[in-house]
């Protein structure tokens, strides 16, 4: 059922889209007066970021963490959202899949030294790119071209790819912008945070807060189209209502944005978006195994495995939850045998979990992000130069960060627009 009612009534600025970019938006929105009435096309509120409760367990939609140092997690901050969590448990060893055989992660000095991933001269130089990373540097081009720039032996160009795909959850080293990717994995060094009972915390304290600033929330509102005019912009939805707005906001994927307003702008969005992409296996288990592996990150293959329960309450007293998943390329389609990939590697760090599971999650060639940062094709901004009005936000639109904090940057970018639309607007009248 809808949270408000569908009655026919004029709002200032309309937000298609109830998850991480619509809400960050229309509580900027509404904290600086505008009248906000934000729909949602699903019953429930987050999109990607909603959490799935069964048996005890919290499945979010495959592995999620907080970056401490980015835009979803100033956001709630300065929306004075709490942030129940804590980061990842730094005791025990995070091991390196290679060639089929585990051996130590190189993630810390320590670790580096004790592992055998990697030959001296590579220990060396694997050193060397982490200071040039932290130090900020920005190379040009794509990361594949970056990463041939410095002549790297293949087990130390796998294991940067590995950690690069670890940060952006994604496997396109050809397609992203060397940039970003670096951005990302410093940012990832600062640290991130495993939420308690799952991603649906953030967006419930988003919706309460959304709420108390006046936003009139609607779920179960599928919009049909939008039409632009000289007036305003308006809104149809699927039980014949209909909003009038001054400014419309399009917190969706690219192809759902260009299925409501067909124009050229959005067009060739949805041409250069890369989506990233996996294949998820997400197990609820009675209690961890004993000689667990809980940390294993795929260096020639591109696949994951991570206890998040360890840091999050995530499971009934005594319980585990682990993410296991494996980055899709660009353009690779999942296989039959996708899950039973997952389960294999469970087999190696879980000795004895088939026992133990309780609850299971499975999502093939889930969408992680709707557009990978380019290197040659910068991500739309927020503003449509073809539709006066209508505005976008997304993990796929502007110039700052990825996943959920491209969400929250462009959600928090396309509201001060929207303002500035407004003002406008009422100036020229």
């Amino acid at each position: 059922m809808p949270e408000a009612s569908t009655r026919h009534r004029a709002e200032r600025a309309v937000v298609i889209g109830g998850g991480v970019a619509g809400l960050v938006a229309a509580v900027e929105l509404a904290q600086r007066g505008a009248e906000v009435a934000l729909l949602e096309g699903a019953a429930q509120l987050g999109g990607r970021a909603r959490t799935h409760h069964v048996g005890g367990f919290s499945f979010n939609q495959g592995a999620h963490a907080l970056y401490v140092g980015g835009a979803f997690h100033a956001a709630l901050k300065r929306f004075a959202i709490a942030i129940h969590g804590k980061p990842p448990a730094t005791n025990g060893t995070s091991m390196a899949l290679y060639r089929g055989k585990l051996g130590v992660l190189p993630r810390s000095l320590a670790s580096l030294a004790r592992s055998g991933l990697l030959s001296v001269g590579d220990k060396l130089t694997f050193v060397r790119i982490q200071s040039f990373i932290k130090d900020g540097e920005r190379p040009s081009g794509s990361f594949a071209a970056w990463l041939d720039g410095e002549r790297l032996s293949p087990a130390l160009r796998a294991t940067i790819e590995a950690f690069a795909r670890l940060s952006t959850y994604g496997n396109a080293p050809a397609d992203m912008s060397a940039a970003a990717t670096l951005d990302q994995m410093r940012m990832a060094m600062q640290g991130v945070i495993y939420v308690d009972g799952g991603w649906s915390a953030l967006i419930d304290g988003l919706a309460t807060r959304a709420r108390s600033t006046g936003v009139e929330i609607r779920t179960g509102a599928s919009v049909v189209s939008i039409e632009t005019g000289h007036s305003g912009v308006r809104v149809k939805l699927t039980d014949g209502d209909a909003i009038g707005a001054s400014t419309v906001l399009l917190a969706v994927s690219p192809n759902e944005a260009y299925k409501l307003l067909p124009v050229a702008s959005l067009q060739q969005a949805v041409e250069q978006a890369i989506p990233a992409r996996a294949n998820v296996l997400d197990l609820g288990l009675e209690r961890l195994p004993e000689n667990a592996v809980t940390r294993v990150q795929g260096i020639d293959r591109a696949l994951y495995l991570s206890l998040h329960s360890d840091a999050a309450k995530l499971t009934p007293d005594g319980g585990a939850l682990i993410h296991i998943a494996r980055y899709l390329a660009p353009d690779e389609k999942p296989e039959a045998d996708a899950i039973a990939e997952l389960e294999a590697l469970a087999d190696v760090a879980l000795p004895g979990w088939r026992a133990l599971e309780r609850q299971r999650q499975r999502l093939i060639g889930m969408p992680v992000s709707h557009g990978v940062p380019r290197w040659n094709a910068r991500r739309p901004g927020v503003r449509l130069s073809d539709a006066s009005g209508v505005f976008i936000a997304g993990d796929w639109v502007g110039d700052s960060g990825m996943i959920s904090d491209a969400a929250a940057a462009s959600g928090a970018e396309a509201a001060k627009a929207m303002l500035a639309h407004s003002t406008a607007m009422v100036r020229a009248a």
